[in-house]
């Protein structure tokens, strides 16, 4: 993870309010002038606190990354024996989306970055999903201690991921269905393993 250092009351006025523009509109659609009219400021005084659009975008996600990534470690802790690796995760991805502007934001641009920094997304997005991949394979390897499986079943899992998180992209009517019958189908072959 990245670690950001303390800012002021403004400059943290600024990047809440551009969380909100920037998932509303997208990279290209986001606009400065309306973001500083939301914050009640000058186009101008943005400028004081961020060099560039670019530069108000990468401390988006680096915030975006550091708030998402300490859920990921507060919701694997909490995991209950009465569900399968990573299926306390899954089942809370709909609220997460739903309630919180920085994973709708890193979710959105990870799937349709800004064309310039495609590569700067992918990593910062791939430290992510490395930490989502670290708590996955701790919770696994209690279940099921077998690195034949390990990777199998990691891979599976971002699939389950990829597959919910577009669903949410869209419209997220066929999000409860698609859930129930991946993890039904994720049970089902676990239980083969483990029996």
């Amino acid at each position: 993870m990245i670690m950001t250092k303390a800012r002021s009351d403004a400059k943290q006025r600024i990047i809440d309010v551009a969380f909100e523009h920037f998932v509303l509109s997208g990279y290209e659609g986001a606009s400065l002038s309306i973001v500083a009219e939301s914050v009640g400021i000058r186009k101008a005084s943005i400028y004081t606190h961020f060099k560039s659009k670019d530069a108000l975008f990468y401390e988006l996600l680096e915030d975006a990354l550091n708030i998402e990534c300490m859920n990921l470690k507060e919701n694997f802790q909490k995991t209950s024996d009465q569900y399968l690796p990573g299926e306390s995760y899954l089942r809370g991805i709909k609220s997460r989306y739903e309630d919180s502007i920085t994973y709708q934001f890193l979710t959105r641009i990870a799937y349709v970055p800004p064309s310039h920094l495609v590569e700067h997304v992918k990593s910062v997005y791939q430290i992510y999903i490395n930490q989502l991949l670290k708590h996955y394979d701790l919770e696994f390897s209690k279940t099921i201690n077998n690195p034949k499986y390990q990777e199998m079943y990691a891979d599976a899992y971002l699939g389950i991921l990829d597959s919910l998180s577009v669903e949410l992209l869209y419209d997220g009517r066929m999000y409860e269905r698609r859930l129930n019958a991946m993890l039904y189908l994720y049970r089902q072959s676990l239980e083969n393993i483990i029996s």
